[in-house]
């Protein structure tokens, strides 16, 4: 359940950057301060990225899920992310093209088990226009956290 990963402080919601750089370490850096991840995990995450995009395109907007690697977490999380303009990223089906991305969940998990079944969630919920809309129009982490409660419950 995504509602498991989510907490308060890993909601970031209507962040103004420039790029996926400056997102990527704003985040890690947050994160690293709060306890979720160590060292490296900015590193780890930017390559990533940059070798395996995470971008989807959907029928409203796009979205990213990058995920970190187990070895640098250490409490595991999904954060959600909201930005006042979208970013570059590129499509996880055809590397070659751009999208632009105005939300992402960023996974932390400590073990490479959950991955796929959390992914598959996301992507779940995702796929429901209507979800990605109501994240995007929350004003805070209570509010995404209600948001993610309630599609979870509706889909069972």
């Amino acid at each position: 359940m995504l509602e498991d990963y989510v907490k308060p402080d890993t909601v970031f919601l209507h962040l103004n950057v420039e790029n996926r750089k400056e997102l990527f370490t704003l985040i890690a850096a947050d994160l690293f301060k709060k306890g979720y991840v160590k060292e490296g995990f900015l590193d780890f995450l930017t390559h990533r990225e940059d070798n395996y995009p995470t971008g989807l395109q959907l029928a409203s907007g796009a979205v990213a899920i990058p995920h970190g690697d187990p070895k640098f977490i250490k409490k595991p999380f999904v954060a959600v992310v909201t930005l006042e303009q979208p970013i570059v990223m590129q499509r996880m089906d055809d590397s070659n093209q751009n999208l632009p991305v105005d939300e992402l969940f960023v996974l932390g998990l400590d073990s490479g088990t959950g991955h796929i079944e959390l992914l598959q969630t996301i992507i779940k919920l995702i796929q429901q226009g209507s979800f990605v809309d109501q994240i995007q129009a929350t004003k805070n982490a209570e509010q995404v956290l209600q948001v993610i409660a309630e599609t979870e419950v509706a889909q069972k």
